[in-house]
C-alpha cells in the first residue's frame, strides 16, 4: 500500500483557471529500510520544499545585494580623491611562521601620491610621492631608505583598497562571505578570486564594505606566497584636504639611500 500526497504542479501545466493533477509519491520510491516511515515523509515534503526554495532565494538576494553593494563602492572610491585614515595592519607569514602587528595613519590624493606613518612601529615611513615609492622601515633596516619606482599606479600596490576597487569588474570572481561588524561599524563581507589571465598581485582577498555608506572597512590580501595582509581601517576621512608636504620625503642624515633592493640586502 503506498502513501500519496497531492503536490501543485508548477510550470507549462499549471493554467490559470484549471486544476492541476496531483503527483505521488509512493514508498516505492523510497529505500526498503525508510518505507514505514512514509507516511513521515510525505507529510514532511511540502515543508522541506519551501526549506529548499526559500534557502535558494535567500542566496541569490544576498548575491544580488553584495554585487550592489560592491558597484557602490566602487563609484564611492572613484569619486574620492583624497583620503586620510587610521588603520591596524596584520601580516601573517606562512613561511616563516611569523606575524606582525602594526598601526598607524595615512593620507592619500590621487592618483599617484600616499604617505604611511606608523606609530607601531614608531618612525617607519612609506611615501609615494608620484614617481619615486621611499621605504624608511628603521624597526627592520635601521640606517636604510629603499628608492623605488611607484610603478603604473604611482603607489606601488601599497593602497590595498585601489587593488580591490581598480580591478576591472570581469578580472574577479565574487561571492558573498557573510556579515561582520568592524570597528563598530555594520559591513558586508565580499569574496574576490582573480580569474585566469587577470594579472592581479593576489590569489584571492575578501572585502568588508560598510552597509550605509560603501565604505571599505577591512580587507584581507593573500598574495602569491601566501602571505595574509589584513588592514582595518579604524577611521576614515574622504575627500579631506591634504597638504603637498605631506607626500614629500627627506633621507634622514646619514641614512643610506638604496635604489637596488637586492644591493641593500
Amino acid at each position: 500500500m503506498s502513501t500519496t500526497v497531492k503536490l501543485p504542479v508548477r510550470g507549462a501545466a499549471a493554467i490559470p483557471g484549471e486544476r492541476s493533477a496531483p503527483r505521488r509519491v509512493c514508498c516505492g520510491m523510497l529505500a526498503p529500510s525508510l518505507r514505514p516511515f512514509a507516511p513521515r515523509v510525505a507529510r514532511a515534503m511540502p515543508a522541506v520544499v519551501v526549506a529548499l526554495a526559500t534557502a535558494s532565494y535567500a542566496m541569490a538576494q544576498s548575491a544580488s545585494s553584495s554585487a550592489q553593494l560592491l558597484d557602490r563602492a566602487r563609484a564611492r572610491f572613484a569619486a574620492t580623491r583624497t583620503a586620510s585614515a587610521a588603520f591596524e595592519q596584520r601580516i601573517a607569514n606562512p613561511l616563516t611562521g611569523r606575524t606582525l602587528l602594526s598601526r598607524g595613519t595615512f593620507v592619500q590624493r590621487k592618483p599617484s601620491r600616499l604617505a604611511v606613518s606608523f606609530t607601531e612601529p614608531a618612525g617607519d615611513r612609506i611615501v609615494a610621492d608620484g614617481t619615486w615609492l621611499w621605504l624608511y622601515l628603521p624597526s627592520t633596516n635601521p640606517g636604510q631608505v629603499l628608492k623605488l619606482p611607484a610603478g603604473e599606479s604611482g603607489t606601488g600596490g601599497v593602497d590595498v583598497a585601489a587593488m580591490i576597487l581598480d580591478a576591472p569588474r570581469g578580472a574577479v570572481t565574487t561571492s558573498d562571505a557573510g556579515s561582520a561588524t568592524i570597528a563598530g561599524r555594520a559591513t558586508r563581507a565580499i569574496g574576490l578570486v582573480p580569474k585566469a589571465g587577470s594579472e592581479l598581485p593576489y590569489q584571492k582577498a575578501t572585502v568588508w564594505l560598510d552597509t550605509a555608506d560603501a565604505s571599505v572597512r577591512q580587507v584581507l590580501i593573500v598574495d602569491e606566497q601566501g602571505v595574509e595582509r589584513t588592514v582595518t581601517i579604524t577611521r576614515w576621512s574622504p575627500n579631506s584636504p591634504v597638504a603637498d608636504s605631506a607626500f614629500r620625503f627627506v633621507p634622514p642624515k646619514g641614512a643610506k639611500v638604496v635604489t637596488d633592493p637586492l644591493r641593500g640586502m
